[in-house]
């Protein structure tokens, strides 16, 4: 019995330390990522997220009508266009996704396949996101709030936990 304790008492150290390592990482990993990928200042992300709503917007385009869309514009009414703009192009819960393989132990070919993995489920969901979010706003204009700000990003923040749960239990 003692013998026993002592293993599990092993076990749950090693699970700890891994836990203060993750704890420590994953801010830092979100931090850099904004920093390099997302900040206005860096010429860098300027150029990412500029493709990444072209990107978002030329394969929405296949979801709606050709007389919806222009660029990165949805016309929904006279009185109200939706813009696919850097805070709508799926990159910020990647980023989040991105930070917590970053930051869980596991090989390195693990989190590659994975950040390819969730680059392209989570662009390919923000595209259902962006349809989606269109569709309840035709259907009743004053639904944007509830579509964009809990339903749209709600799904995004699922999405990324299911992706994260994922490449945990297959490492």
């Amino acid at each position: 019995m003692y013998l026993l304790l002592q293993v599990v008492i092993k076990i749950l150290l090693k699970s700890l330390k891994k836990l203060k390592k993750f704890i420590l990482l994953y801010p830092l990993s979100i931090l850099l990522l904004f920093l390099f990928f997302y900040w206005e200042a860096s010429p860098l992300a300027n150029i990412i997220n500029e493709w990444q709503i072209n990107l978002s917007s030329f394969l929405t385009s296949f979801t709606l009508d050709n007389s919806l869309m222009k660029e990165n514009h949805i016309f929904i009414s006279h009185r109200l266009t939706l813009v696919i703009d850097k805070a709508c192009n799926g990159f910020i819960p990647y980023f989040f996704f991105l930070a917590s393989i970053i930051a869980f132990p596991s090989s390195l070919v693990h989190k590659i396949k994975w950040a390819i993995y969730g680059y392209l489920i989570l662009s390919l969901l923000n595209i259902f996101r962006i349809w989606f979010i269109t569709q309840l706003v035709m259907h009743t204009e004053s639904n944007f709030s509830l579509a964009h700000d809990y339903l749209g990003n709600m799904f995004l923040v699922l999405s990324g936990l299911i992706l994260f749960i994922l490449f945990i239990r297959t490492r």
